[in-house]
């Protein structure tokens, strides 16, 4: 067997429990309850666009209500996809 130089680099192969866990860059980690925060809030503004648009109805008639109601089905297929 040979001797290796001292000047060559050389590898060395490490198994998961000798390698350090990096903390994460940002400053600021959403905590375990940011999905459930998320998914109340989006359901609020549901409700205030249902609430808009019945309002709009109310007072100026369905031609008024429509952009409100149209994005509150918009949201509702989103919400309907992605939950």
């Amino acid at each position: 067997m040979s001797r290796r130089s001292p000047g060559r680099a050389t590898k060395q192969i490490l198994s998961g429990d000798q390698l350090a866990t990096h903390v994460p860059e940002r400053p600021t980690v959403p905590g375990a309850d940011f999905g459930s925060h998320l998914i109340q809030w989006y359901f609020v503004v549901l409700s205030a666009l249902l609430l808009g648009s019945v309002v709009a109805w109310a007072i100026w008639g369905m031609g008024a209500a429509s952009p409100l109601l149209f994005l509150l089905a918009v949201g509702l297929v989103a919400s309907w996809i992605v939950i």
